[in-house]
């Protein structure tokens, strides 16, 4: 299958998940499910280049907004990635917490802790796209640093 039309079809997953997501939040578990899929096929370096919903939406909506400014040297160091992965470990553990999917597991509960990652990590990736480059969040992304590991 062409890489563009994979592009294309994960560009509208993401936007599905954040807009229905907003109503029905265990679509959210859509874009979990696919990262699953493909990782269980092998596929692990293809994830960011093409199949990530948000890095396929940031290319192909965010790359007109954005400046195209180099990203940071400090933005792609082991420090910040650290970082990026401890703040999301610490986020998704305390959704989990908050919305109690710890005592009582619901694929509701599960949907919205999915989905207020999404829309959380999505509140960083838009500016940071914004401001340097529509590529900005793959260098703090949690799920690519891991992959690249």
């Amino acid at each position: 299958m062409d890489t563009k039309y994979i592009r294309w079809i994960s560009a509208l997953i993401y936007a599905t998940v954040m807009v229905v997501g907003w109503w029905y939040p265990p679509v959210a578990l859509v874009a979990f499910a696919l990262m699953g899929l493909v990782l269980l096929t092998g596929k692990r370096k293809k994830w960011c280049g093409s199949y990530c919903p948000r890095g396929s939406f940031l290319d192909m909506v965010m790359k007109h907004l954005s400046p195209k400014k180099p990203v940071p040297k400090w933005m792609t160091g082991k420090r910040i990635w650290y970082i990026s992965l401890g703040v999301f470990l610490a986020m998704f553990t305390s959704q989990i917490l908050l919305t109690g999917l710890w005592n009582d597991f619901s694929w509701w509960r599960f949907g919205v802790v999915a989905y207020r990652m999404c829309l959380i990590t999505s509140l960083v990736a838009l500016p940071l796209a914004l401001w340097r480059n529509h590529r900005a969040w793959c260098s703090v992304c949690p799920v690519g640093n891991l992959l690249r590991r």
